[in-house]
């Protein structure tokens, strides 16, 4: 079995995971608690906010100066709240205004500004419509090389402000040793221990485990597996203990997103943080990946790590980026 047994933290106490966050905002429909989120995270790691309006790429047949007239009073009418409440908490902001495909200008930025962490809206599509084409999360979710925190349409537990550090009190970890799922326990731990949130460590063995040794018996694959998740769980108590992070650790048998689910509904966790592999071809097709399943049905923030972030082989938090030309156009 090729996935580590074993999850490395090197990070101390004091890591600031994120000095760029970036909120995506798209047309009129801004949903409130993407907003408070992105706010309450950049107060609490006294991070850079930066707010990208991003215009329809498809534009209307009428005069360019008249759309781009227009546009720049659409754009100004969005961010000048999200700039104003950010400026009332002596927060460092930066509007920016783009166009074109969602997922492409945000990479772009991403990349430019050097963005530590992406604070996203769930996608308001139906199982049904994600399955015949592919919506902008789920791309950006699967592609773009950042934390994605996907937000729910709901109220943040306390309002932005003083109180805003205790806004995560219990954070789920799911992991199977996998490099994805491995990183994102580093930023969920690291986040418990801003947060002073107790960390949950689950580990799920399901009927696709036994997919993964064929010639074993279901009690043989379950053994080993077993012994394999018990180790995992052991390493996150131990990793935990040495941030003095409060730590509960679970083992369950079911299929993933649904024993994830269960334990979130029992246990009032307000944020999952957990690596996505993505699935392509029939299996994305039939199955779609355990992240996205979650995603779509958790009326709670999830923190995603996708594949292109944890093969980047570096400190978990720092990521390659391309030199910032700054083409943005500035509101402020």
């Amino acid at each position: 079995m090729n996935s580590p047994s074993h999850l490395e933290v090197r990070e101390g106490a004091d890591i600031n995971l994120y000095n760029q966050i970036l909120i995506p905002l798209y047309g009129a429909d801004i949903r409130d608690s993407v907003v408070q989120y992105g706010l309450s995270l950049a107060e609490t790691y006294d991070a850079a906010l930066h707010v990208l309006y991003i215009q329809d790429e498809e534009r209307t047949e009428v005069e360019s100066d008249q759309v781009t007239k227009q546009e720049e009073w659409d754009a100004a009418a969005v961010i000048e709240p999200v700039v104003d409440q950010a400026h009332s908490l002596g927060l460092n902001v930066i509007p920016a205004v783009d166009s074109g495909h969602s997922p492409g200008v945000i990479r772009e930025y991403a990349e430019e500004n050097d963005i530590d962490l992406l604070v996203h809206q769930k996608p308001t599509q139906t199982r049904l419509a994600r399955i015949l084409r592919r919506d902008v999360s789920s791309h950006i979710i699967q592609n773009i090389s950042l934390p994605v925190l996907t937000i729910p349409d709901m109220d943040p537990s306390d309002p932005v402000g003083e109180l805003s550090t205790s806004q995560f009190t219990d954070i789920l970890v799911p992991t199977d040793g996998y490099d994805e799922a491995s990183v994102a326990f580093k930023h969920g731990l690291q986040i418990a221990k801003r947060y002073d949130a107790t960390l949950h460590g689950l580990f799920i063995i399901s009927e696709q485990s036994y997919s993964s040794r064929p010639g074993f018996t279901w009690e043989e694959v379950t053994d080993s597996w077993e012994q394999r998740g018990t180790r995992l769980l052991e390493d996150i108590t131990e990793k935990a203990a040495t941030l003095d992070v409060p730590v509960r650790t679970t083992l369950r048998f079911g299929q993933p997103q649904q024993e994830i689910l269960k334990y979130t509904e029992v246990t009032d966790i307000d944020l999952v943080t957990m690596g996505t592999r993505g699935l392509t071809g029939i299996r994305r097709l039939l199955q779609g990946s355990v992240a996205a399943q979650v995603i779509e049905e958790a009326d709670y923030p999830v923190l995603t790590i996708n594949r292109r972030t944890a093969e980047l082989k570096k400190h978990p938090y720092t990521f390659l980026r391309k030199t910032n030309q700054n083409r943005k156009s500035r509101l402020y």
